[in-house]
C-alpha cells in the first residue's frame, strides 16, 4: 500500500511535467490520425464510430483505439489495445511495447472519452505525443485542448460538438 502511493505520486509528477511542457502549435495540414482512449466499460459506440470519422474526415483504418480495463485476463494480455494499471510503471513508465508506440505516436487528434478519475488514463492523455487533445471530462480541463461536456453514451452529441468546435478552431475544414 505505501509503495502504491508513492508510485502514483511519481505518475502525477511526471503528467504535471508533462503538463508544463506541452505547447500546442496549430497544424496547417488536414487531419490524418484519430486515436480514442477509452474505458473498456464505458466505450465509444462502435455503431457511431463511422459518422465520427466522417465529421473529422478520417477512415476508420485510420483511427486507433486504446481501452483500459481494471485487471487483465490471461486471453486479454495478447491483445494490444488493452491495457491496465499494472502496465503503467513508476514516473509514468509505459511497461509493453503497445503502449510505448501509442503515447509516442503523434496522432493529429486524441480523443480521452472517458469520464472516471483514473490515474493509468490520466497518464495515457497526457503524457501522449498527440497534437491536439480533446475529452469530456470536465476534470481533465487541463490535459486537454478541448474539453466536450457529456455523458459517455452521448456519442451523437459528441459527434456534432466535435465537429462544430474542430471547425472554429480551424483544425478541421
Amino acid at each position: 500500500m505505501f509503495l502504491t502511493g508513492l508510485k502514483a505520486k511519481s505518475i502525477i509528477k511526471q503528467i504535471d511535467k508533462a503538463q508544463q511542457a506541452r505547447n500546442y502549435k496549430a497544424s496547417t495540414t488536414a487531419v490524418s490520425s484519430v486515436a480514442i482512449l477509452q474505458d473498456v466499460d464505458k466505450p465509444f459506440n462502435q455503431n457511431n464510430l463511422s459518422s465520427l470519422c466522417k465529421a473529422i474526415g478520417v477512415k476508420s483504418k485510420d483511427v486507433a483505439i486504446l481501452e483500459y480495463v481494471k485487471t487483465l485476463t490471461k486471453e486479454q494480455r495478447e491483445q494490444p489495445q488493452l491495457f491496465s494499471d499494472k502496465q503503467v510503471g513508476w514516473k509514468g513508465v509505459f511497461k509493453t511495447k503497445s503502449l510505448k508506440d501509442f503515447s509516442a505516436t503523434p496522432f493529429d487528434i486524441l480523443i480521452s472519452y472517458y469520464t472516471p478519475e483514473n490515474l493509468s488514463l490520466k497518464a495515457m492523455t497526457a503524457l501522449s505525443a498527440a497534437k491536439f487533445k480533446v475529452g469530456i471530462d470536465p476534470a481533465m480541463e487541463i490535459y486537454n485542448d478541448l474539453t466536450i461536456h457529456v455523458a459517455t453514451g452521448q456519442e451523437v452529441v459528441f459527434t456534432k460538438e466535435l465537429e462544430k468546435y474542430l471547425k472554429i478552431l480551424k483544425v478541421i475544414n
